[in-house]
């Protein structure tokens, strides 16, 4: 027997435990400095807290109360909810509707004296079956109240608003036996004065084969495109119009990107790409050419605003970031097919073509994220801009949660996260940020709908801006339609 070698391995045991603990502890500091601000040059970004951004920019917020907390069924339900604004009553003052879960009904809040009371009961609300995964507010009937859709894993349903009473109806809507309707977005895309729909559509629960499927040409959800027969009825033009397609679709948006007065449809495709379809005639759409055709990436939320003030409409759409390491997030994808992890920043050139600008303004090395909003919340005539984070079937994010990110856009056209000294951070799950004025003192508020967690209301503290409020009725062709306000200064458009 060979004692020697005996005594060298209990001589050198000690490295296998010692390699372990190295690859543990890089994994670790991997998901912890995830957490960072990548952007920052202040000491204290380990904080999320860049004290090279002045102060006197940044919008200071208090949390008050909401009180609700989704319950989320992982084994029943895909990882979103619903959320959405209503001025139910006609006061110009925006109610919160949010989504509950499986075994959990929905709710309707009202901002009230520092804090939101529940409603509900109220405003006799519908009982529901099923998770409510989307929501969009618009006088569906036309009778001057504001109504809510809601896609649930049941179908899409319209919650009527009979003069602050609800009642429910469900809308016949064409969808396949394996798509699970994730969310709509609204708008007259032929211009008959009726409301048309897409409905972003997501493979069922039941089905999920995996969340990092690339090249089956076959799995995922189908959206729909649906044109409004005139009486609230639809029929479906997806084929015709150009746009069926089958994957997994997260959003879609309504948006007049090339001043023609139309609207043309941006989606987000997951495990895909962002793509711009231009309305041609109101019933067919073209494929366009943008910065991220033929790469893959997880587009999931977007957002539209005009950052740079050049009276066209931006685009951000949000993505896994460097939260997951390429080798995990490439799933299928072979030599050759470019996976692109960053945020996206698509900067239009006020006729409809893009570039991404998210390096140049200091957006794209952030972390994994879902919804967002632009909006000017410390009214200094800039768009900034609020992400939702972390991922619930992430266990790393379990560990090592995500701050939201609270984007202040600075003189020189780059965004700054200042989310610890604006108090907004939120660590329970975010699928998206909503804003309205609630107390109305002109200063844009924020909410947080969380999958996990409660709700979270952040009340601006305002300031001593000047402003202007703009109500547009709730009708088909003023959806998409563009406010531009000059002043001596500047010249902005929302």
């Amino acid at each position: 027997m060979d004692y020697s070698l005996i005594y060298k391995m209990k001589k050198f045991k000690w490295i296998i435990p010692l390699f372990l603990v190295v690859i543990i502890g890089i994994i670790l500091i991997f998901f912890w400095k995830d957490t960072t601000n990548p952007y920052a040059t202040s000491p204290l970004a380990i904080k999320g807290c860049d004290l090279s951004i002045a102060d006197s920019i940044i919008p200071k917020f208090t949390e008050i109360p909401f009180g609700f907390k989704h319950q989320f069924d992982d084994k029943n339900s895909l990882p979103v909810m619903a959320s959405c604004l209503i001025d139910f009553n006609n006061d110009g003052i925006d109610e919160v509707f949010v989504g509950g879960g499986s075994a959990q009904q929905d709710a309707l809040f009202q901002y009230q004296k520092g804090t939101f009371i529940a409603i509900s009961s109220k405003v006799k609300l519908p009982t529901k079956k099923g998770n409510t995964l989307g929501a969009v507010s618009y006088d569906f009937n036309q009778d001057g109240f504001t109504d809510i859709l809601v896609t649930r894993d049941t179908g899409v349903f319209v919650l009527l608003n009979n003069n602050g009473s609800f009642s429910e109806q469900k809308l016949e809507i064409p969808l396949n036996n394996k798509t699970t309707p994730l969310s709509l977005t609204l708008g007259d895309i032929n211009q008959d004065g009726h409301i048309d729909m897409f409905v972003a559509g997501y493979i069922k629960n039941e089905l999920m084969e995996g969340q990092t499927i690339f090249n089956d040409k076959k799995y995922g959800g189908s959206s729909i495109l649906l044109l409004n027969n005139g009486d609230n009825t639809f029929t479906d033009i997806t084929k015709p119009a150009g746009l069926e397609y089958i994957h997994n679709t997260f959003q879609g948006v309504f948006v007049d990107v090339n001043k023609d007065q139309k609207l043309d449809l941006v989606v987000a495709y997951d495990t895909g790409e962002p793509r711009i379809y231009i309305n041609q005639n109101g019933t067919s759409f073209i494929l366009k050419t943008n910065p991220l055709t033929d790469k893959y990436s997880y587009p999931m939320g977007i957002a539209v605003g005009d950052y740079d003030n050049n009276q066209s409409p931006d685009l951000f759409f949000s993505n896994t970031g460097t939260s997951v390491p390429k080798a995990l997030a490439k799933g299928d994808l072979k030599d050759g097919q470019e996976l692109f992890t960053d945020w996206i920043l698509f900067k239009n050139d006020s006729i409809g073509n893009f570039i991404d600008a998210a390096k140049q303004t200091h957006i794209a090395e952030f972390e994994f994220s879902w919804g967002a909003i632009f909006e000017d919340f410390n009214l200094d005539g800039k768009q900034d801009l609020a992400v939702a984070e972390n991922y619930i079937a992430f266990p790393p994010q379990a560990l090592f949660k995500l701050p939201c990110r609270f984007l202040i856009q600075l003189d020189n056209g780059t965004f700054a996260a200042t989310e610890e000294q604006a108090k907004v951070i939120n660590k329970n799950y975010a699928i998206t940020p909503l804003s309205s004025d609630f107390n109305n003192d002109g200063y844009p508020d924020l909410i947080y709908a969380n999958l996990n967690g409660d709700v979270k209301a952040f009340i601006n503290n305002g300031g001593k801006a000047n402003f202007l409020k703009i109500t547009l009725q709730d009708k088909a062709n003023l959806i998409g339609a563009t406010v531009s306000v000059t002043t001596e200064q500047t010249s902005m458009a929302t």
